[in-house]
């Protein structure tokens, strides 16, 4: 199968076609136990399209995950970013029927809410399949959501990673919450969190969140590396040594809490700014959501939280 395949096939993707976004995610088996699975809009630096690309990403996990060849999937960015986040064109909450001027019911904001968390959890967090990352450049928002989700993490020298989203009001709440202080750790986890500071890779070689750390040109030959190790065990050994991992975050209560995380994200759109804080929301309307994240960064920046 050529990487340049796409779930064309698939009724998310046929509806995708019509705005030009077909290729959103690319699929490929690059051996027998080990799939790729690439974001594929460069031009956006992989940014998440909600909700169109979430469909087209669950349904591709779904295929590698109903594949009993494959043992690994390896999630990979194309182009010189891995994700810069959710794409700004269009929160979440308006993809679920929001519009100017109108009121969302919570109905509708928590079952949307759980299909896009769905389109990740149920794919990598509660998987079958191991799922290694491969990160380079840009892996802010959901690209760092997908970075503390992995089984396994693989960074380009150049990745630099953050939680942007702190920034826009949701200060330490995250949907990831529990993985990224599990990853990170309480302290370091919380700062990222609060500050939505960049951590670069070699912070998290040195912290040991990341298990690589390469050049940007040896990265998928290292995410291979990974992989055929991974795939050299039996597929049934795996699959029970994940249900294992999934049990340890069962007793940790990662299940309750996004089950939790489905009530407390539509609560931000209830979120009132006072006048002298950043609304996000507000800015955008004004200048745009590229400006908008711009001065919302420099209020951190200037803090010397990069």
């Amino acid at each position: 199968m050529n990487k340049s395949e796409a779930l064309s096939a698939t009724p998310a993707a046929e509806k995708a076609a019509v705005s030009g976004e077909q290729d959103m995610v690319l699929y490929e088996i690059v051996e027998k136990h080990i799939a790729i699975i690439t974001l594929n809009r460069p031009h956006r630096r992989n940014a998440i399209l909600t909700p169109e690309m979430n469909i087209v990403l669950q349904e591709t996990f779904l295929r590698a995950q109903d594949d009993d060849a494959v043992k690994v999937i390896i999630l990979a960015g194309s182009g010189t970013d891995f994700c810069s986040g959710e794409d700004t064109s269009k929160t979440p909450v308006e993809s679920y029927g929001l519009k100017k001027g109108q009121r969302l019911p919570q109905s509708l904001r928590m079952r949307g809410f759980r299909k896009t968390l769905n389109s990740t959890q149920e794919s990598m967090t509660w998987g079958d399949k191991v799922v290694i990352a491969a990160c380079q450049g840009c892996t802010y928002g959901q690209g760092f959501s997908f970075a503390m989700m992995a089984d396994l993490l693989v960074l380009a020298d150049d990745a630099k990673l953050a939680r942007r989203q702190s920034r826009i009001g949701f200060a330490a709440f995250d949907t990831q919450l529990p993985m990224t202080l599990l990853r990170l750790g309480l302290n370091r986890g919380m700062e990222a969190l609060l500050t939505g500071r960049t951590i670069t890779a070699k912070e998290l070689l040195d912290w040991g969140v990341a298990n690589s750390v390469v050049k940007a040109e040896n990265l998928m030959d290292e995410a291979m590396r990974y992989a055929r190790a991974v795939a050299a065990h039996s597929t049934d050994n795996l699959m029970l040594g994940k249900r294992a991992y999934q049990q340890y975050l069962h007793g940790l209560g990662f299940a309750a809490f996004q089950n939790f995380a489905t009530v407390a994200h539509p609560l931000f759109t209830n979120v009132v700014w006072r006048e002298d804080e950043k609304n996000f929301l507000r800015e955008r309307d004004r200048v745009g959501g590229k400006d908008a994240m711009k001065n919302l960064n420099k209020v951190w920046e200037d803090l010397g939280f990069e």
